[in-house]
């Protein structure tokens, strides 16, 4: 193999280059990026999501808020809504709001943290980048120029995981691509740190959703396969591993749930199950790995593992039998069918092809043809008995593979991918026939992603889609509307759809709460309101809306079709309806607030 390190006299090996300047070569290029997305004041990646996270941290804030009460009583369904989400990426917010708190009133302060902490997170994870390809090019040999090229080239290329640190967005999925290059960082290292690093990354990702549990899988069935096979340092690896993860889990449940919540069974969030899995795996991996002795053949250590293995699956089974059904168990069929059978981040990617989003899918195939690259680095690094690279790299891939079925993956593997680029530049700049030779199968892989793109373009036309009321009510037409009309009623449970349920909560007074808001655990309140606005049926209307207030809609310029929606379509249009007093606003607005009189309701 010494051939295929070989370099050029005018060369100089490409870890020499100090981390310091890898990581600010990073970080700037992030940086530009980031600046370059709020030009236009609109965000690429902004959802709903930031906009309830910010509502539950000003909850927190305000007087009536509590650290492990994660209730939000603006959304009434008529239970009061309980958020799934970690306090763990509301931390960062309050520490910087408490600080500046001297300085400048409550909700300044939040304003202020929203768009500080993004962009000093992106740091974090520019470093754990950096540090990454660092130890990917050991060995390898490029230029200054080429290697400052190769990392500028790989952070655009993760763009849309960059992006995601914009400020302002305050969602947990940057949180959670910091949490993977943790892993990735730790599994390159392949070392006690990097096993301390593998399971705090894996614990926090866990600890803020489970969206990315099967990518922490991958990470821990490669470790186990290395163990299997007597791989050198996997031991020191694993035993770190487990005990990071068996810390940080515990000290987690304690830190972000209490103990109240940490023995509570929410199949959907970091609870009791999870808080069980991780720590009775982290404690048979770590105790196996490390009682076992080093002559054990592959089966013994196999048994050594999967026995107490299956042992915690049948446990946790028996322990919590209600999430077998998985975390979307708990969303009714009427939500599942008119809210969540028809969410595109639940769909394959046939959904970006139908929908003519074809920058998205080259997202997808540039990240595709920087993986069919990737694949003689990670070869040539097995060769020479390093494997952390290449089970780093199967994340990458299972992540890549993920999204073409579900595309609510789609920012983890364009986050993770490149950071393999700049090894695979070093590589390709090198005169190697074995390399050379596997490099052609990789530009052969990256033309079949490019051939099977285009097939797809005919097999899978745009098609026009056909909204319906359903779609009418998702769509908000009141984000520029005057909402005054509330300050003139007293508080109250306002029945509203979906759609403008943020915008009149960000603009209602305090005490005033909505059915629902477009998340899974709001789907009681989106059931009621489905059938409260679509259902011809007066008393199951009536029943649906006896514990609100008041019913809130946009006029919407397009016409709803009164037979599959009959009070949506009578209101949406400016009509009025038996039962609902119309509150006259203050002044011209397309936001009608009706108070209702039960007893006259039809």
């Amino acid at each position: 193999m010494s051939e295929m390190v070989a370099c050029e006299s005018d060369q100089t090996a490409a870890g020499e280059m100090p981390l310091w300047r890898m990581f600010l070569i990073v970080y700037a290029t992030a940086l530009a990026m980031v600046l370059f997305d709020l030009v236009d004041g609109i965000r690429f990646v902004s959802d709903i999501d930031d906009q309830l996270r910010e509502l539950q941290i000003r909850h927190l804030m305000s007087p009536q808020g509590h650290w492990f009460d994660l209730s939000l009583p603006f959304i009434s369904m008529p239970a009061t809504y309980v958020s799934p989400w970690s306090r763990l990426v509301d931390l960062p917010y309050v520490a910087i709001a408490w600080l500046l708190q001297p300085f400048m009133p409550t909700a300044q302060t939040l304003s202020v943290a929203f768009q500080v902490w993004p962009p000093m997170l992106l740091s974090l994870c520019c470093l754990l980048v950096a540090t990454t390809a660092r130890r990917l090019l050991a060995g390898f040999s490029l230029t200054e120029t080429t290697l400052t090229l190769s990392l500028m080239l790989a952070t655009v290329l993760m763009s849309m995981g960059v992006l995601e640190f914009t400020p302002g967005r305050i969602d947990h999925h940057n949180v959670q691509i910091v949490a993977l290059m943790m892993i990735i960082a730790g599994l390159v290292r392949w070392d006690r740190a990097g096993g301390l690093m593998i399971g705090a990354g894996a614990a926090i990702s866990t600890v803020i959703g489970l969206e990315c549990l099967p990518l922490v899988v991958i990470a821990y069935a490669g470790l186990v396969v290395c163990y299997i096979g007597n791989v050198a340092g996997v031991r020191t690896v694993l035993v770190a591993a487990s005990v990071s993860m068996v810390i940080v889990t515990l000290v987690s449940a304690m830190a972000f749930l209490g103990p109240a919540a940490a023995v509570s069974t929410q199949c959907d969030a970091f609870s009791a199950p999870y808080i069980f899995l991780l720590s009775a795996f982290s404690m048979v991996l770590g105790a196996g790995v490390a009682i076992q002795s080093d002559r054990a053949g592959p089966f013994m250590r196999l048994l050594a593992l999967a026995i107490p293995a299956v042992a915690v699956l049948v446990v946790a089974a028996y322990l919590f039998p209600s999430c077998i059904s998985g975390p979307y168990g708990i969303i009714d069929p009427v939500s599942r069918e008119l809210w969540f059978d028809r969410v595109w981040q639940e769909k394959s990617i046939r959904y970006f092809y139908e929908n003519g989003q074809y920058d998205l899918l080259l997202l997808l195939a540039l990240t595709a043809a920087v993986g069919a690259y990737v694949g003689p680095l990670v070869l040539f690094k097995m060769r020479e008995r390093s494997f952390g690279p290449a089970i780093a790299y199967l994340m990458a891939l299972g992540a890549l593979v993920l999204t073409l079925f579900v595309t609510r993956n789609i920012r983890f593997p364009i986050a993770l991918m490149p950071v393999f680029l700049p090894a695979v530049i070093a590589t390709m700049t090198m005169k190697s026939p074995a390399f050379d030779k596997m490099y052609r199968l990789s530009a052969i892989a990256a033309a079949a992603v490019a051939a099977a793109l285009c097939v797809f373009f005919v097999l899978v036309p745009s098609v026009q889609h056909k909204f319906d009321e359903v779609d009418y009510m998702v769509a908000s037409e009141c984000e520029r509307q005057d909402f005054s009309v509330l300050q003139t009623v007293p508080p109250g449970r306002v029945a509203a759809p979906q759609g403008i349920a943020m915008p009149l909560i960000l603009a209602a007074p305090s005490g005033f709460s909505v059915a629902a808001m477009p998340f899974h655990r709001a789907s009681p309140g989106m059931k009621r309101i489905f059938q409260a606005f679509m259902t011809s049926d007066p008393q199951l209307r009536r029943e649906a809306l006896a514990p609100f207030d008041y019913v809130a809609v946009c006029r919407f310029p397009l016409e709803a079709d009164p037979k599959q929606a009959p009070l949506y379509a009578a209101l949406a249009r400016g009509d009025g309806w038996p039962g609902l007093e119309r509150v006259n606003p203050p002044t011209r607005s397309d936001f009608q607030l009706f108070r209702i009189d039960h007893a006259a309701l039809q």
